[in-house]
């Protein structure tokens, strides 16, 4: 990434005082650089909840489909859920199932797991366990999602968009310009900045489950949760992004609406992932993105499926310039 490597070489070689300084400032560069040409992807996949196999004999299939399909192309490194993905038990064995037990994980929560006490031990025990390349936890007090972790040339930070929700209490709807559960608090933008100003890595990667905004899916144009966004301050969604802007973060991953689509926002790419329903959601075809990285250039692919869940096709492919 030009803007950030060029200027990265100069302030290092300015500040590397002796030989042994220069040739480490090199060295950390060069591993820096080798990182950026590397081909790396990863999948995303999310809101599937309560529809992971279809037990009836109606011929249509649900998340099982969607994971055999990401099976078929390539799931890459990982895959990454942007909430609602209860019951999370079910969903982990289909994954074992197609991708194998050991095919990582990584989740977000999402206002179902909040709303769902029965889920959020799960969710909590997972978030405590060894988290595979985790570079750093959330800040003392965040109770749910928050966290950051390294795949070959990215860096990805899970947010938590219910700072102050409570465990199995309903979100309530609220209006335009108030301040509720879904939120970003001072120490969410204090803790992501610090991470984002932390990482080296060539390519950032920022999930949640609220969108930035929310948009119609691609193909239907559909619009569900209208308004709705990381927070019902329009001030603070719009310092949300400018912070993602201000750290050249390649995309935000969300889910929530159930429909997808790819655009700016503000200035920065958002990817809503829709759902990965299958023939459970009749509103927008089940959906998977796959998002890869060679050289300075990422790119997600949007794989969608037919109205029975079953024949997940290459629908677009965009550039994330």
């Amino acid at each position: 990434m030009k803007f950030f490597l060029r200027p990265a070489r100069r302030a290092c070689l300015r500040t590397a005082a002796t030989l042994t300084a220069l040739v480490a400032c090199a060295g950390w560069l060069a591993a820096v650089e080798s990182s950026a040409s590397a081909d790396f992807s990863f999948v995303t996949a999310g809101d599937m909840r309560s529809f992971t196999q279809n037990t009836k004999s109606d011929g249509k299939r649900f998340f099982d489909g969607a994971c055999e399909a990401m099976k078929r192309v390539g799931p890459g490194a990982f895959l990454i859920s942007p909430g609602d993905f209860d019951p999370p038990s079910a969903v982990r064995a289909v994954i074992d199932e197609y991708l194998g037990p050991k095919f990582p994980w990584y989740i977000v929560v999402g206002n179902h797991e909040v709303e769902n006490a029965a889920v959020m031990p799960w969710v909590r025990t997972w978030l405590a366990s060894d988290i595979p390349k985790l570079v750093r936890r959330g800040a003392p007090g965040s109770q749910l999602a928050l966290y950051s972790w390294d795949g070959g040339n990215s860096h990805f930070v899970a947010i938590d968009t219910y700072p102050l929700a409570k465990a199995g209490v309903p979100l309530n709807p609220l209006k335009v310009g108030t301040t509720g559960p879904v939120d970003l608090t001072e120490e969410t933008f204090a803790w992501l900045e610090a991470d984002l100003a932390a990482t080296h890595q060539p390519f950032i990667w920022v999930i949640g489950h609220q969108p930035l905004e929310s948009r119609p899916d691609m193909d239907s144009n559909r619009g569900r949760h209208v308004g709705d966004s990381v927070s019902f301050n329009p001030a603070r969604a719009a310092r949300f992004a400018a912070l993602l802007k201000k750290y050249h973060v390649r995309a935000y991953i969300c889910g929530h609406t159930h429909n997808t689509s790819v655009g700016k926002v503000q200035k920065i790419w958002q990817a809503d992932s829709g759902h990965a329903r299958g023939g459970g959601d009749a509103g927008s075809p089940s959906t998977f993105l796959k998002f890869r990285t060679i050289g300075r250039d990422a790119w997600v692919e949007v794989y969608r499926a037919d109205p029975t869940g079953r024949d997940y096709t290459l629908r677009k492919t965009i550039l994330l310039d």
